[in-house]
């Protein structure tokens, strides 16, 4: 059934001949691994992780790779993507190579790279030049294999026609020495959905554009203890998935909000929507209608659900009914995440907090081991055959 939905949606876009090419990299059912190159506290990641990957039914991987970490630093002075050390990130693309699953390098860096990157005409020629430098240090490996994700929900508030330039260079740079090779362009506003239309395509069948989707974020991310200034999502325990759900008084779902009224009105925001599969399928629509109307592709690089405050169940409604409609649509999906506090694949093997942000931290990862709670794979319909 995925297959022929897939199909239906290269059909809808026959011009872009990329579907039909037998070397095209399959790119519908991937998964993220941010704990091991980009987000802290790093974790191990190891081929028997790589292996259950593959065998549950999952067709490729997204990698995000935080180039701070690995010897890049802006300095005007530029030189500095020689100093890349690709040790880490060349086991890591090694070991998806082993296991048959096309890898997405996806540039992931923090606030200081970005804001840098943003503000700094020289910056942007560093940049480019780090792209010219991975591109030819995997300028031998498979197009189908490993793919380039320029970067990771760049912002560019108010500067989107800077972002659609930025892009269009590292493109044309990377074209240079990788002429097959995917690549994929995020949208900016932190790829956002509606900022799909920001984006200028340009003439190039193998290029794919990015949106992310945790809409709505009081789900998504409530209790999260970052980010949402003056929001009162850090607040949130147990608000439930549809938002029908949500039948006891507001104040329940934030006991020690320090702004009850904000907190009330967030949630009946979530209520009045409503969300619910048809709304999330709404939005999701939104991104391939974008895409039939410029004649070129899209994919979800992240959606998924902070696990720590909500009920299980709701969780997994909601990841169920945004991968049915981008199932649906074509739209080819990674789920954010494996490893990390949204994911999907828990240590077995004893473990701790870690003491920064309450992350789960493997204590033996030479013995222990990460399985699939069998309720996510059900909800992404990797309990059927592919």
């Amino acid at each position: 059934m995925f297959l022929l939905r897939f199909l239906l949606a290269c059909v809808l876009l026959a011009a872009v001949p990329a579907c039909a090419d037998a070397t095209e990299p399959a790119l519908h059912r991937g998964l993220n691994l941010s704990s091991w190159l980009a987000n802290a506290p790093r974790q191990p990641l190891f081929a028997r992780d790589f292996a259950q990957i593959k065998r549950v039914g999952f067709d490729h991987v997204r990698l995000p790779f935080n180039p701070g970490y690995y010897g890049f630093r802006f300095s005007p002075q530029g030189g500095n993507a020689a100093q890349v050390d690709f040790v880490a990130l060349d086991r890591a693309v090694a070991l998806a190579e082993q296991y048959d699953l096309p890898v997405i390098i996806d540039i992931h860096p923090g606030e200081d790279f970005m804001d840098t990157l943003q503000n700094n005409a020289w910056a942007e020629d560093e940049f480019v030049d780090l792209w010219k430098t991975i591109a030819a240090h995997y300028k031998d490996h498979a197009s189908s294999a490993v793919i380039f994700e320029l970067l990771n929900e760049p912002q560019y508030y108010k500067w989107e026609e800077q972002w659609n330039r930025l892009s269009t260079r590292l493109i044309e740079a990377i074209r240079a020495v990788s002429p097959q090779r995917i690549i994929i362009v995020d949208a900016p506003h932190g790829a956002d959905i509606e900022a799909l239309s920001f984006l200028h395509p340009v003439s190039d069948p193998r290029i794919i554009y990015a949106f992310h989707f945790y809409e709505p974020y009081v789900i998504t991310h409530q209790g999260i203890h970052q980010g949402f200034a003056g929001k009162a999502i850090r607040y949130l325990r147990g608000l439930p998935y549809p938002s029908t759900l949500a039948t006891k008084p507001p104040a329940s779902y934030a006991p020690d909000a320090p702004d009850p009224a904000e907190a009330a009105r967030e949630i009946q925001d979530y209520i009045d929507t409503p969300w619910n599969a048809a709304h999330v399928a709404a939005r999701i629509a939104l991104a391939q209608r974008w895409a039939t109307e410029h004649r070129t592709r899209v994919i979800c690089g992240e959606f998924g659900v902070l696990r720590n405050h909500i009920d299980p169940a709701s969780r997994y409604r909601w990841i169920a009914d945004a991968r049915a409609a981008m199932d649906a649509d074509g739209i080819g999906w990674e789920l954010w995440d494996y490893a990390d506090l949204f994911g999907i694949a828990p240590p077995t093997n004893p473990t701790a907090p870690d003491p920064v942000d309450g992350s789960v931290r493997m204590q033996d990862p030479q013995n222990g081991e990460r399985v699939f709670e069998p309720q996510a794979l059900r909800a992404l319909g990797l309990d059927e055959k592919p």
